[in-house]
């Protein structure tokens, strides 16, 4: 803070405030909100072990489904190859869930706390704040998704170039639904309450992207509506090298990583649009009718 004295026309001094503040960078905002996160995080640790163990029933229920359900089609599955199609559907179900849950619970938690406000105030990256929440909780799943990697690797006999694309594939989707998180969160501050947004989008991105069913046998409507769901192609993609290139693709692979890639880059330039708006009418209006 600093102090200057200016003179009024009448020739008397008043006292003039000035701030003098650094702005802070964004990958200070996103490590900052990142240990804060991962630090409440750690003080409820027996929920994370309550998701580890629903995780592991859902692994055994589809061990379970594997040794008599059969899927024909394009690719035909059953079996141990039943098990690695469900593996490769885990892997990446583990992040949409934090990428969507993630920015909305934190703009859930700060009108509760009443910081939203504050938050806004602040000459910092809003972008940073959330893309912070979403590594924390990435980084939490992370714990879970070692074990069903290693297992899914171990059970297919993937080579290193196979496993690294899956890790590839999945680091893709992240940055997509995390977009798309940051998306449905900016409309959790328009319009209060946007859970049942998000239950919708759950649904879909388990039953329509195909997580527990080959998209190839749905009806074509369902099939187009797939198409449109970035989560489609990362389950579709991550059961090519899985398959170790055996599996037929819904489209070229090559096409499969074009469409995953722009709807990361079109979802990433459309969420930074929407923030700006809604930093514009919180200087406007401001957020205290929330």
């Amino acid at each position: 803070m600093s102090i200057e004295y200016a003179k009024t026309g009448t020739g008397q001094e008043t006292l003039k405030l000035q701030a003098i503040g650094k702005p802070t960078g964004f990958f200070t905002v996103v490590w900052a909100t990142t240990v804060k996160e991962l630090q409440i995080a750690v003080r409820y640790l027996p929920n994370f072990f309550g998701n580890f163990l629903q995780l592991g029933l859902r692994v055994l229920f589809f061990l379970l489904m594997s040794t008599f359900v059969v899927y024909e089609g394009e690719n035909v599955l059953q079996g141990d190859n039943l098990f690695i199609f469900y593996l490769g559907a885990i892997l990446v179900w583990l992040f949409y869930g934090v990428a969507l849950n993630a920015p909305l619970g934190a703009v859930t938690n700060d009108l509760h706390n009443g910081t939203l406000e504050y938050l806004y105030c602040n000459p910092i990256s809003r972008y940073a704040y959330y893309v912070g929440t979403v590594v924390a909780s990435a980084l939490m799943n992370v714990i879970v998704f070692i074990p069903m990697y290693i297992l899914l690797v171990l059970y297919a006999g993937l080579n290193f170039a196979e496993s690294m694309m899956i890790l590839v594939t999945c680091l893709v989707v992240i940055v997509a639904l995390m977009a798309l998180g940051i998306m449905i969160a900016l409309l959790g501050i328009l319009y209060r309450q946007v859970s049942s947004i998000v239950g919708i989008l759950f649904i879909m991105f388990e039953f329509v992207a195909g997580a527990y069913f080959p998209v190839d046998q749905f009806p074509a409507v369902v099939r187009w509506i797939a198409y449109l769901l970035p989560y489609t192609w990362g389950y579709d993609m991550v059961r090519y090298y899985s398959f170790k290139t055996d599996w037929v693709p819904l489209a070229p692979i090559w096409m499969e990583w074009c469409i995953l890639i722009f709807f990361a880059i079109s979802y990433t330039i459309i969420s930074i649009v929407m923030l700006r708006k809604v930093e514009k009418m919180a200087k406007k209006k401001g957020l205290n009718l929330i």
